[in-house]
Order: C-alpha cells, then sequence, then structure tokens
C-alpha cells in the first residue's frame, strides 16, 4: 500500500501530504512513541513483550494483524491496527478495526479519517463484508468523526469478561 492523499490542514491555506502505507521495520521506533501514546490515552498497559509481540505480527504478512500508518513529511502522526475474521452473519469475512490513535498536534485535521477510510479500502479490495470498531463512551471528540464517517453508532452494548489465564504473547514455548 503507499497511497499518498493530500488532505488541507483546518485553519491553514496550505497543502500538507499525508501518505497512509503499511510500516517497515524503520518504522518501530516512532511506531513505539504512537502505540504507547495510544494505550496511555486509555489508561492501558501491556508488557513490552507483548508490544513486540504484536509488532512482529504487523510485519508478519501470514499474520491476520494488519496496520496501516500516517506518515507527514517523514514522521509517523497515526497509526490503525485491524484484521479480518470469519462472520455468523455473512459468508464473507468481516473486519474488526481495534485500535485508531492520532498524535494530538494532528487531531481534528482529518488523519483519522483518512485511516479509517484506509483500513475501508482494504476492506473493499478484499470483499470483506464490513469494517466495525468500538470506543470508549465519553471518547467525544472521536465519536464526533465516528458518527460522521460511519452514520452512528450501531446500537450494540459491548461487553467483556476477562479470562483468568494470563497473556502468553511474549512466551515462545
Amino acid at each position: 500500500m503507499g497511497s499518498s492523499a493530500s488532505k488541507r490542514v483546518s485553519g491553514y491555506s496550505l497543502w500538507v501530504d499525508i501518505v497512509i502505507q503499511t510500516p517497515s521495520g524503520s518504522h518501530r521506533p516512532e511506531w513505539d512513541d504512537l502505540w504507547d501514546a495510544y494505550l496511555t490515552f486509555y489508561e492501558s498497559k501491556i508488557s513490552p513483550e507483548n508490544s513486540d509481540v504484536l509488532w512482529g505480527r504487523i510485519q508478519d504478512p501470514q499474520s491476520g494483524i494488519r496496520c496501516h500508518i500516517a506518515v507527514q513529511q517523514g514522521h509517523l502522526i497515526g497509526l490503525v491496527h485491524f484484521l479480518s475474521h470469519s462472520d455468523t452473519w455473512d459468508s464473507r469475512p468481516i473486519c474488526y478495526l481495534q485500535d485508531l490513535y492520532v498524535h494530538d498536534s494532528h487531531r481534528g485535521h482529518g488523519v483519522g479519517e483518512l485511516l479509517i477510510r484506509s483500513v475501508v479500502d482494504d476492506a473493499e479490495r478484499n470483499g470483506w463484508s464490513g469494517v466495525y470498531w468500538l470506543t470508549a463512551e465519553d471518547n467525544d471528540r472521536a465519536r464526533g468523526l465516528y458518527d460522521r464517517v460511519a452514520g452512528g453508532p450501531s446500537g450494540f452494548i459491548v461487553y467483556n469478561i476477562q479470562t483468568t489465564i494470563s497473556s502468553n504473547m511474549g512466551d515462545s514455548s
């Protein structure tokens, strides 16, 4: 992937090129920074080993986890992680957009929408039935974007039960 999108930055008369692409190994340090900021935003912590496993999955074309990054002037300003899976209501796979994060200084300028659209483009290219995601109920700024691009929430409420088995993501055994 490597689509270049020009996006007018609100309040400015200049055009700024934002490239949406899949990350390469050289993007790891800046991806780490964005991933850590995303986890901090959601007041979450995962082990460095789990982040290493996630990065490995992103880099592995055989893995189901995909990533697009938004790059502006050579720097990462946003990321999205997503995966397709079987769907009980459709014969085609469906896509779960699991993580979306845009650097604080670039929010409100269309970067999140470009990242979502890149996932929708992948879904259409791959014949997936749709794209869905979750967000925190109090994430008002993001919900404004999501309402605009998706036409509003689906009406479903999410419930979670964590298992008592600890994560072995970083364990190679």
